[in-house]
């Protein structure tokens, strides 16, 4: 005979989930348990919907983000107006990244405390920013501009980041990876056109104009947008689509089989494992972006040479964010990490090569798959540390993910300024850092391989058939 059909699967509440049942509202749970508050709209509750406040959020990434991706092309105009080496003149940098990234679980605490949300913290940031490429164009000693813009600019880069980068994970809980990896795309994109033009334009007399210029810029975008950036209720989820179906779809990973404290989760390996892929990949693109204009110049490239390589450089620092978001939607995070780290490692021994040629051309084919690599890192870490450890404390678990990229500044931004100061003439020195930048990024891409989930993860119960 035939067997009975089976009743519609159900939620811990009794719930049928969609097309079943129209989407719920108010507070509902699906069939593992987790919380969502559904709706209202982000209209009601922000005055304007989410795209809208993921543009927000995602201009004031790109008028920061020329703190980290335009410092290096700097490098060479900054070294000459405050007749600093160019090794020493890197060291504010380095302490930037080290700031910038140390920041993020701090900023998260506060922020979970209700003393810090985004609309306070990013002109907040921004006036730090500021504050930071001021000091930067007018420095009187190299003291002024550690303090000025290593420690003011990094908090102020990291409270704008972290803030923007949470703010949109949480308007769009259905898709967090995507759209986290979009806004933090702007991030490096703003920079691009002034990479581009900083070995034609930016000299020791006009760096001053120019920080001014950059810093009035940057304090206006954090001011106007981040007024209106507001954060959604804890558990908030958009009233368009049903959570209880949404938690049944085909998913990249199975979600963590609870939440992990960050005690937990560090007690698992996981997150030390996670800790060394965001150091290592970081340290290979800081390195870059640090060295690669002043050795490329020192090496005999012309600017438009050198324009064009950090542009792609920047460029597909960018974009690789955006597409491991959307990779990190539909396939397995842990390989897509695996495989983006190991192309830019590859594409290291391609730039190696056409330095050993002085080729050009071949230099800005290889740096866009350089580039690849350090970009993608940051959303797909995100996205597996979320997978391994729950939802619930994300964002200081993510913090504490993303810090280490201080690890990963020490390394390639200070190996950038020991190799400069100490190291060989200016083309061997560029072959030997590149090289190494690769081989570190190989060696990150060999640890997220071997990635593994702390504990067991929930599973769909099965529903069984009985046959009459």
């Amino acid at each position: 005979m035939n067997p009975t059909p089976s009743p519609p699967l159900t939620d811990r509440g009794g719930h049928l989930p969609s097309p079943y049942a129209p989407p719920p509202t108010g507070v509902c749970r699906d069939w593992a348990g987790r919380r969502y508050r559904v709706g209202p709209a982000a209209r009601d509750l922000a005055g304007c919907d989410r795209p809208r406040l993921l543009g927000f959020a995602a201009a004031a990434l790109a008028s920061v983000g020329v703190l980290q991706f335009g410092y290096g092309t700097a490098v060479p105009a900054i070294a000459a107006a405050h007749g600093w080496q160019p090794g020493a003149a890197l060291l504010p940098f380095a302490l930037w990244v080290l700031v910038q990234a140390g920041c993020a679980a701090p900023a998260a605490r506060l922020r979970a405390a209700g003393l810090l949300p985004p609309r306070t913290a990013v002109p907040i940031g921004a006036a730090l920013a500021c504050l930071a490429l001021l000091t930067l164009g007018f420095a009187p000693g190299l003291g002024w501009a550690l303090l000025g813009y290593g420690v003011a600019g990094g908090i102020g880069a990291g409270l704008v980041y972290h803030s923007c980068v949470h703010l949109a994970a949480a308007w769009y809980p259905e898709r967090p990876t995507w759209h986290t990896a979009f806004t933090g795309a702007a991030f490096a994109l703003g920079t691009v056109p002034l990479a581009a033009a900083a070995p034609f334009g930016l000299g020791a007399a006009s760096l001053p104009a120019v920080c001014a210029v950059l810093a009035a810029a940057v304090a206006l975008v954090g001011a106007v947008c981040g007024r209106r950036l507001t954060l959604p209720p804890d558990d908030w989820w958009p009233p368009q689509t049903d959570p209880r179906t949404w938690a049944l779809r085909p998913r990249a990973g199975p979600a963590a089989a609870r939440d992990h404290t960050p005690a937990e989760a560090w007690r698992s390996g996981a997150l030390p494992a996670l800790h060394a892929v965001v150091a290592g990949a970081g340290a290979a693109a800081l390195f870059d972006l640090a060295a690669l204009p002043l050795l490329l110049s020192a090496s005999g490239f012309a600017p438009g040479a050198v324009a064009a390589a950090m542009a792609a450089l920047i460029a597909s620092s960018g974009l690789g964010r955006i597409a491991a978001g959307r990779w990190a939607e539909r396939g397995d995070r842990r390989r897509v990490l695996a495989a983006a780290l190991a192309c830019g490692a590859l594409a290291h021994l391609g730039m190696a090569g056409a330095l050993a040629a002085a080729s050009p051309v071949a230099l800005a084919l290889f740096a866009a798959p350089a580039g690849l690599g350090g970009g993608a890192c940051y959303p797909l870490t995100r996205a597996l540390a979320e997978d391994y450890f729950g939802v619930r404390g994300s964002a200081r678990i993510h913090g504490l993910v993303y810090s280490a990229k201080g690890a990963g500044g020490l390394l390639g931004v200070g190996g950038a300024a020991a190799l400069i100061a100490w190291g060989p003439p200016a083309g061997d020195a560029a072959l030997i850092g590149v090289a190494a930048a690769g081989a570190v990024a190989a060696a990150a891409a060999a640890t997220a391989a071997r990635l593994r989930r702390p504990v067991p993860t929930r599973t769909l119960p099965p529903v069984h058939r009985t046959a009459v």
